[in-house]
């Protein structure tokens, strides 16, 4: 019996002195290459394991032949199984990523609706402060009504009214935003 299949009957068997064996022969070249590929040694010795674990699983469940070249095959083990870690891990860590930005667009798009809430409610509190004509001249402004209309609908004389008008509201409504003491806590935003 070759050396090779020693090796695999210890691991099968269970003979812990064969499988000192297995440990001094084949895990320094398992853990050589999981650290050279981005692991550590707690990584190469739960990849060791676990391909231990495989070996002898697959052997008493299917009753397969002992392999002509052990050492070899136990490695190529622990490289597969080293690979599908690595790629496990960097889909979790791409996913966490893509969390994590739409945790932050998520936050982002929040803190403007909030800001854009507390303007409108500064902008309402002070549009009602506003006489009854200057609040009509500036909500047919703000809906986009041309000048001839807004003359139409309040009975101005001309559109040059409508402009002054509108111009003399703007700025009351300016002054009474600029004097609310929640503007200065907005206008740093």
């Amino acid at each position: 019996m070759s050396e090779q299949q020693n090796l695999f009957n210890s691991l099968i068997s269970g003979d812990s002195k064969g499988i000192l064996e297995i440990y001094e022969l084949i895990y320094p070249l398992v853990r050589k290459y999981i650290k050279n590929n981005s692991g550590n040694e707690e990584d190469a010795e739960d990849v060791f394991q676990k391909a231990l674990m495989h070996v002898t699983t697959k052997y008493k469940v299917s009753n397969s032949e002992p392999v002509s070249n052990f050492e070899w095959y136990l490695y190529g083990i622990c490289k597969k199984m080293w690979l599908k870690e690595l790629n496990y891990r960097k889909k979790r860590q791409k996913n966490s990523i893509i969390k994590d930005i739409s945790d932050e667009k998520w936050a982002h798009s929040m803190a403007i609706a909030l800001l854009e809430n507390d303007r409108w409610e500064l902008y309402q509190k002070n549009f009602n402060l506003l006489s009854d004509n200057c609040k009509k001249v500036l909500s047919l402004f703000l809906k986009k009504y041309k000048q001839k209309e807004i003359a139409e609908e309040l009975g101005y004389n001309s559109e040059t009214v409508v402009r002054q008008r509108v111009f003399k509201c703007k700025s009351k409504l300016v002054k009474l935003i600029q004097k609310d003491s929640s503007y200065n806590n907005l206008k740093g935003l």
